[in-house]
């Protein structure tokens, strides 16, 4: 380590409060964030590879690198930034090593970064409720969703001769202070990691489960991130507990545990049927959750290309870069690493169905791509001299109001109309409550035959009176994640309303609404409106007004009413126009 300057001061022990560890707080436009800092030299910057990592535009990539020297000696020092490092109301020079003393803030774009004294490190670590890790959850992908963040949900499951508690502070000893670890069941975690990459968090519970292990425990691990696996709180959930499992991907509905109780949905599956059999593309509409790829499954399975493959391709998180390679397919060398041909994921699918879920969330290039394989149905390989002719069907699903994107320019007009040629608009659980009883009790029993438990649990009526009453924001994918959290939790033959998150479930009002309009053919391509609200986005906007009228117009009561954080509630304001309450 290069020795500091002669004129340079330093920050001594005897500055310090004894055995207090010194830490950085980060506190930006969206994060409030404090990283430990340890004796060394710690990178700061927007780049992958620093140790603290900035969500900030005008931060380069390295901006700036703490010294730490013992006994707590802290200097700052630019490494040549773009937009500069201010120490108060000074700008640092580049590449000259300044003291920082304890309290100093540093000013880094919108983003300001204090030293300051870290609790002792003899304070225990909480272990968080399931209920709180949620609604941490939730306003983290509210968070992300503005910032454009990566984080990670990860579950990990402890066996062997160690009790809860010693389980516990090795679990806590290991992820960062800014993680949010939660209990969620016996001898089970779960963790929010906060403000990493994919790579990043994998490798942080890696590390962790490679420890258990090392004191001969039997650890099973598995992650997902916002925004590839999922963008809200039910879908990463779902996908880390899948994984947990051991299986490939959230478990869908298949012709025999289909549950269709409802009238209307008893409609829409029989409407499903008869346009099956036709080469009409379809537009699957409903909220998150709801069920759109049990549709499209079902329009695959039924159809003539049921012996074909079924392609399943998630937008969100289709890379631009490597879209032309991965569904186009490249020749021999077409680029760097390309040594052998290979056919793209289209070509694969030839005769089957293309299923584009979240196709909202593509990105306007790649929607003009894609356009051109709806027009000609033909592919061109990277690299390549002639086009392939393929035959797929295309089902497209979206949470989106579609519309209401293309006349904000968000998403193409022609796209649209390729893609709506019949348009299944799929009602939220909440309009079904005839056909609650039947999923939970089925999600139950795949829970209960993974975990060897028998005899099946039956749901108590006190239980199961709390479900059809709840109004499930999160649809079917939160319904499972109950019911198998509830499983799992269940120490008798019968699952109880004890083992629900009774807190969150009685925080949302139960609203129930008018029957939405029936799917229809788009028999033409329909005009744009400026504004236009699906249904399931009506119902949802008269909840909202119905909940601050409730609250006296406070949105923090509102939120808490909606089952939502008051973050959330206040970009669905945006969302709909509603005027903001004035305090």
């Amino acid at each position: 380590m290069t020795e500091p300057l002669a004129n340079e001061t330093t920050i001594r022990a005897s500055d310090a409060a004894v055995g207090r560890a010194l830490q950085l707080l980060v506190v930006g436009t969206d994060t409030c964030v404090a990283h430990p800092l340890e004796a060394g030299i710690v990178t700061i910057g927007r780049g992958s590879d620093a140790e603290i990592r900035l969500v900030d535009p005008l931060a380069s990539r390295h901006h700036v690198r703490l010294h730490l020297q013992e006994p707590e000696a802290v200097l700052v020092e630019d490494l040549g930034s773009a937009n500069g490092t201010r120490l108060g109301e000074e700008r640092l020079p580049a590449h000259q090593r300044i003291p920082l003393a304890i309290g100093q803030a540093l000013l880094i774009g919108s983003t300001t970064l204090v030293l300051q004294h870290g609790l002792s490190t003899s304070r225990p670590r909480r272990i968080w409720t399931h209920g709180h890790f949620e609604a941490r959850l939730e306003d983290e992908c509210a968070r992300s969703e503005r910032s454009g963040g990566v984080f990670g949900v990860a579950r990990i499951q402890i066996e062997g001769a160690i009790g809860p508690t010693r389980a516990a502070e090795l679990l806590a000893s290991s992820f960062r202070a800014a993680d949010v670890l939660a209990c969620y069941g016996p001898s089970d975690y779960e963790v929010l990691v906060v403000d990493t990459t994919k790579r990043e968090g994998d490798e942080t519970v890696g590390r962790v489960v490679a420890e258990l292990r090392t004191k001969g425990l039997i650890v099973r691990s598995a992650s997902a991130f916002y925004p590839e696996d999922g963008r809200t709180p039910e879908a990463l959930v779902a996908r880390a507990s899948a994984a947990v499992r051991g299986q490939a991907r959230v478990a869908s509905a298949g012709p025999a545990t289909v549950i269709v109780a409802d009238d209307l949905m008893q409609r829409l599956h029989a409407l499903v049927q008869r346009i099956s059999s036709s080469n009409i593309n379809v537009l699957i509409l409903g909220e998150t959750g709801v069920g759109k790829e049990v549709i499209a499954e079902a329009v695959h399975r039924q159809s003539p290309r049921s012996e074909k493959p079924l392609l399943r391709l998630n937008c969100a998180a289709l890379s631009e870069s490597l879209l032309e390679s991965e569904l186009f397919g490249h020749e021999k060398g077409a680029f760097t690493g390309a040594v052998a041909t290979k056919p793209g994921l289209l070509e694969t699918a030839d005769g089957g169905t293309v299923f584009l879920d979240e196709v909202g969330e593509l990105p306007l290039a790649l929607q003009a791509k894609l356009l051109r394989v709806l027009d000609s149905r033909q592919v061109l390989r990277v690299g390549g001299l002639k086009s392939r002719t393929i035959d797929v069907r295309f089902v497209a699903a979206t949470n989106r109001n579609l519309e209401v994107e293309v006349a904000r320019n968000a998403f193409r007009q022609d796209l649209f109309f390729r893609l709506n040629g019949f348009s299944v608009l799929i009602p939220p659980l909440r309009d079904r409550v005839a056909e609650i009883a039947g999923l939970a009790r089925l999600f139950v029993s795949e829970t209960a035959h993974q975990m060897k438990k028998e005899p099946v649990p039956e749901i108590a009526p006190d239980a199961l009176r709390l479900l059809e009453a709840y109004a499930w924001p999160g649809n079917i994918r939160e319904l499972r994640n109950v019911m198998e959290r509830a499983t799992v939790l269940c120490t008798s033959h019968r699952i109880t309303s004890e083992d629900f998150p009774v807190e969150k479930m009685g925080a949302t009002v139960p609203v129930r609404f008018t029957e939405p309009a029936a799917p229809r053919m788009a028999a033409s391509p329909p005009s744009i409106p400026a504004r236009t609200f699906t249904e399931a986005e009506t119902a949802e906007h008269e909840r909202i007004v119905g909940a601050l009228e409730q609250c006296g117009g406070n949105q923090s009561r509102a939120a808490k009413v909606l089952g939502i954080s008051r973050a959330n509630l206040v970009a669905k304001l945006d969302k709909y126009g509603i005027r903001r309450p004035r305090k």
